[in-house]
Protein backbone atom coordinates (compact mmCIF):
# COMPACT_ATOMS: atom_id res chain seq x y z
CA UNK A 1 0.00 0.00 0.00
CA UNK A 2 2.83 2.42 0.78
CA UNK A 3 4.17 1.92 -2.75
CA UNK A 4 1.02 3.44 -4.26
CA UNK A 5 -0.07 5.85 -1.52
CA UNK A 6 -0.49 9.49 -2.64
CA UNK A 7 0.29 8.59 -6.26
CA UNK A 8 -1.35 7.58 -9.52
CA UNK A 9 0.01 4.04 -9.17
CA UNK A 10 -2.31 1.10 -8.52
CA UNK A 11 -1.94 -2.29 -6.89
CA UNK A 12 -3.13 -4.97 -9.32
CA UNK A 13 -4.75 -8.16 -8.03
CA UNK A 14 -6.57 -11.07 -9.64
CA UNK A 15 -8.73 -11.46 -6.53
CA UNK A 16 -6.54 -13.37 -4.12
CA UNK A 17 -2.98 -12.02 -4.39
CA UNK A 18 -1.23 -8.86 -5.57
CA UNK A 19 0.37 -9.50 -8.95
CA UNK A 20 1.88 -6.12 -9.71
CA UNK A 21 1.92 -2.33 -9.64
CA UNK A 22 0.83 -0.16 -12.56
CA UNK A 23 0.24 3.49 -13.43
CA UNK A 24 -1.68 2.72 -16.62
CA UNK A 25 -5.43 3.14 -16.95
CA UNK A 26 -7.35 -0.12 -16.87
CA UNK A 27 -9.58 -0.38 -19.92
CA UNK A 28 -11.08 -3.83 -19.37
CA UNK A 29 -13.71 -4.76 -16.80
CA UNK A 30 -12.38 -4.12 -13.30
CA UNK A 31 -13.41 -3.60 -9.70
CA UNK A 32 -11.41 -0.93 -7.86
CA UNK A 33 -11.08 -0.30 -4.11
CA UNK A 34 -10.26 3.40 -3.95
CA UNK A 35 -8.87 4.33 -0.51
CA UNK A 36 -9.48 7.96 0.51
CA UNK A 37 -8.00 7.91 4.01
CA UNK A 38 -10.64 7.15 6.63
CA UNK A 39 -13.01 5.83 4.00
CA UNK A 40 -12.99 4.60 0.43
CA UNK A 41 -15.13 3.67 -2.55
CA UNK A 42 -15.76 0.49 -4.48
CA UNK A 43 -15.86 1.39 -8.18
CA UNK A 44 -17.07 -0.78 -11.04
CA UNK A 45 -15.45 0.31 -14.30
CA UNK A 46 -14.86 3.75 -12.80
CA UNK A 47 -18.38 4.22 -11.40
CA UNK A 48 -18.77 4.36 -7.61
CA UNK A 49 -20.97 1.50 -6.38
CA UNK A 50 -20.69 1.99 -2.63
CA UNK A 51 -18.37 3.33 0.05
CA UNK A 52 -16.64 1.57 2.92
CA UNK A 53 -15.19 2.52 6.29
CA UNK A 54 -14.25 0.55 9.41
CA UNK A 55 -14.80 -2.71 7.53
CA UNK A 56 -18.43 -1.87 6.69
CA UNK A 57 -19.94 -1.16 3.26
CA UNK A 58 -22.23 1.88 3.08
CA UNK A 59 -24.36 3.72 0.54
CA UNK A 60 -23.20 7.20 1.61
CA UNK A 61 -21.11 9.27 -0.79
CA UNK A 62 -19.27 11.02 2.09
CA UNK A 63 -20.10 14.33 0.42
CA UNK A 64 -22.29 17.16 1.62
CA UNK A 65 -25.88 17.00 0.41
CA UNK A 66 -26.62 20.62 -0.43
CA UNK A 67 -30.39 20.31 -0.18
CA UNK A 68 -30.78 23.83 1.20
CA UNK A 69 -28.91 25.29 -1.77
CA UNK A 70 -31.06 23.36 -4.23
CA UNK A 71 -34.26 24.51 -2.52
CA UNK A 72 -33.09 28.12 -2.38
CA UNK A 73 -32.31 28.10 -6.10
CA UNK A 74 -35.72 26.62 -6.90
CA UNK A 75 -37.37 29.57 -5.15
CA UNK A 76 -35.59 32.09 -7.39
CA UNK A 77 -36.62 33.35 -10.81
CA UNK A 78 -33.77 31.43 -12.44
CA UNK A 79 -34.83 28.94 -15.06
CA UNK A 80 -34.47 25.26 -14.29
CA UNK A 81 -31.51 24.87 -16.67
CA UNK A 82 -29.53 27.79 -15.23
CA UNK A 83 -30.44 26.81 -11.68
CA UNK A 84 -29.28 23.26 -12.27
CA UNK A 85 -25.98 24.39 -13.78
CA UNK A 86 -25.38 26.79 -10.89
CA UNK A 87 -26.15 24.02 -8.40
CA UNK A 88 -23.63 21.69 -10.08
CA UNK A 89 -20.96 24.40 -10.00
CA UNK A 90 -21.53 24.98 -6.28
CA UNK A 91 -21.44 21.24 -5.55
CA UNK A 92 -18.21 20.80 -7.50
CA UNK A 93 -16.38 23.51 -5.55
CA UNK A 94 -17.79 22.45 -2.17
CA UNK A 95 -16.99 18.77 -2.69
CA UNK A 96 -13.47 19.66 -3.82
CA UNK A 97 -12.95 21.68 -0.64
CA UNK A 98 -14.26 18.75 1.40
CA UNK A 99 -11.95 16.27 -0.28
CA UNK A 100 -8.94 18.56 0.17
CA UNK A 101 -9.99 19.37 3.75
CA UNK A 102 -9.88 23.16 3.55
CA UNK A 103 -12.47 25.77 4.43
CA UNK A 104 -13.86 28.29 1.97
CA UNK A 105 -16.79 30.62 1.33
CA UNK A 106 -18.94 30.99 -1.78
CA UNK A 107 -21.05 34.08 -2.45
CA UNK A 108 -23.90 33.14 -4.77
CA UNK A 109 -25.12 36.44 -6.19
CA UNK A 110 -28.68 36.01 -7.49
CA UNK A 111 -29.09 39.65 -8.55
CA UNK A 112 -29.43 40.44 -12.25
CA UNK A 113 -26.65 42.99 -11.84
CA UNK A 114 -23.89 41.49 -9.71
CA UNK A 115 -23.06 43.28 -6.47
CA UNK A 116 -19.83 45.24 -6.25
CA UNK A 117 -17.93 43.33 -3.58
CA UNK A 118 -14.46 44.20 -2.34
CA UNK A 119 -12.01 41.58 -3.58
CA UNK A 120 -9.80 40.57 -6.48
CA UNK A 121 -12.07 41.26 -9.43
CA UNK A 122 -11.70 39.28 -12.65
CA UNK A 123 -12.02 40.95 -16.06
CA UNK A 124 -13.49 39.27 -17.92
CA UNK A 125 -15.32 37.06 -15.46
CA UNK A 126 -14.56 33.34 -15.75
CA UNK A 127 -17.23 31.16 -17.32
CA UNK A 128 -17.57 28.29 -14.83
CA UNK A 129 -19.36 26.07 -17.33
CA UNK A 130 -15.91 25.50 -18.83
CA UNK A 131 -13.98 22.78 -17.02
CA UNK A 132 -10.66 24.64 -17.03
CA UNK A 133 -12.24 27.70 -15.41
CA UNK A 134 -14.07 25.58 -12.84
CA UNK A 135 -10.80 23.88 -11.88
CA UNK A 136 -9.19 27.30 -11.46
CA UNK A 137 -12.10 28.40 -9.24
CA UNK A 138 -11.55 25.32 -7.07
CA UNK A 139 -7.94 26.36 -6.54
CA UNK A 140 -8.85 30.01 -5.90
CA UNK A 141 -11.27 28.84 -3.20
CA UNK A 142 -8.21 28.10 -1.03
CA UNK A 143 -7.27 31.79 -0.97
CA UNK A 144 -8.46 33.76 2.08
CA UNK A 145 -11.77 35.42 1.33
CA UNK A 146 -14.79 34.34 -0.68
CA UNK A 147 -15.51 33.43 -4.28
CA UNK A 148 -18.11 35.69 -5.91
CA UNK A 149 -20.27 33.69 -8.33
CA UNK A 150 -23.09 35.36 -10.25
CA UNK A 151 -26.33 34.00 -11.63
CA UNK A 152 -24.65 34.24 -15.04
CA UNK A 153 -22.56 31.18 -14.00
CA UNK A 154 -19.38 33.25 -13.93
CA UNK A 155 -16.74 33.84 -11.29
CA UNK A 156 -16.56 37.60 -10.86
CA UNK A 157 -14.01 37.82 -8.06
CA UNK A 158 -12.05 35.89 -5.46
CA UNK A 159 -10.56 36.77 -2.05
CA UNK A 160 -13.70 38.82 -1.39
CA UNK A 161 -14.24 40.53 1.95
CA UNK A 162 -17.59 39.96 3.65
CA UNK A 163 -18.23 43.03 5.77
CA UNK A 164 -21.25 44.13 7.75
CA UNK A 165 -22.45 45.36 11.11
CA UNK A 166 -22.97 43.05 14.05
CA UNK A 167 -26.41 41.44 14.19
CA UNK A 168 -28.34 39.28 16.68
CA UNK A 169 -27.80 35.56 16.27
CA UNK A 170 -24.05 35.61 15.82
CA UNK A 171 -22.13 32.71 17.31
CA UNK A 172 -18.45 33.29 18.03
CA UNK A 173 -17.94 29.56 18.41
CA UNK A 174 -18.73 29.12 14.70
CA UNK A 175 -15.78 31.21 13.56
CA UNK A 176 -15.17 34.29 11.42
CA UNK A 177 -16.44 32.85 8.12
CA UNK A 178 -19.82 31.98 9.59
CA UNK A 179 -20.42 35.28 11.39
CA UNK A 180 -19.17 37.37 8.46
CA UNK A 181 -21.65 35.55 6.22
CA UNK A 182 -24.48 36.33 8.65
CA UNK A 183 -23.62 40.03 8.65
CA UNK A 184 -23.10 40.26 4.90
CA UNK A 185 -26.32 38.52 3.88
CA UNK A 186 -28.27 40.59 6.40
CA UNK A 187 -27.30 43.75 4.51
CA UNK A 188 -27.36 42.39 0.95
CA UNK A 189 -30.49 41.02 -0.67
CA UNK A 190 -30.65 38.10 -3.10
CA UNK A 191 -27.36 36.75 -1.81
CA UNK A 192 -26.77 33.16 -0.75
CA UNK A 193 -23.55 32.30 1.07
CA UNK A 194 -22.17 28.79 1.41
CA UNK A 195 -19.65 28.39 4.23
CA UNK A 196 -17.44 25.31 4.13
CA UNK A 197 -15.55 24.56 7.32
CA UNK A 198 -12.81 21.99 7.60
CA UNK A 199 -14.17 20.71 10.92
CA UNK A 200 -17.91 21.53 10.91
CA UNK A 201 -20.96 20.85 8.73
CA UNK A 202 -21.52 23.14 5.77
CA UNK A 203 -23.66 26.20 6.50
CA UNK A 204 -26.07 27.83 4.04
CA UNK A 205 -26.85 31.43 4.97
CA UNK A 206 -29.39 33.85 3.54
CA UNK A 207 -30.81 37.16 4.82
CA UNK A 208 -28.76 37.00 8.00
CA UNK A 209 -29.85 33.53 9.13
CA UNK A 210 -28.70 29.98 8.55
CA UNK A 211 -31.31 28.12 6.58
CA UNK A 212 -32.04 24.49 7.29
CA UNK A 213 -33.61 21.69 5.31
CA UNK A 214 -35.59 20.69 8.39
CA UNK A 215 -39.04 22.06 8.99
CA UNK A 216 -39.11 24.02 12.24
CA UNK A 217 -42.92 24.03 12.50
CA UNK A 218 -44.30 22.00 15.39
CA UNK A 219 -47.90 20.99 14.64
CA UNK A 220 -50.46 21.34 17.42
CA UNK A 221 -52.73 18.34 17.81
CA UNK A 222 -55.55 20.23 19.53
CA UNK A 223 -57.48 23.43 18.97
CA UNK A 224 -57.27 25.86 21.87
CA UNK A 225 -60.26 28.20 22.17
CA UNK A 226 -60.78 30.49 25.13
CA UNK A 227 -63.87 29.61 27.19
CA UNK A 228 -66.68 32.18 27.41
CA UNK A 229 -68.76 32.32 30.56
CA UNK A 230 -72.56 32.23 30.32
CA UNK A 231 -72.79 35.61 32.02
CA UNK A 232 -70.54 37.37 29.49
CA UNK A 233 -72.35 35.61 26.62
CA UNK A 234 -75.76 36.90 27.80
CA UNK A 235 -74.46 40.42 28.31
CA UNK A 236 -73.35 40.37 24.71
Amino acid sequence: LQAVEQSERKLISQGSTIIGISNESIKDFCIVADFMGRHGFIRLNGEAVCSFSDGVYKSTTHQAKLVQVEEALLETSLGSEIGNQLYKIICSIVHHAESQKFGCTLIIDLNKESENIVGQNLFPALDLTEDCHLELAMSLAKVDGALHIGQDLKLHAFACLLDGRSIPGEDRARGARYNSALRFTHEHKNILVVVVSSDRPISIIQEGVEISAQCQWNPVSACHIGMTTLESFIEG
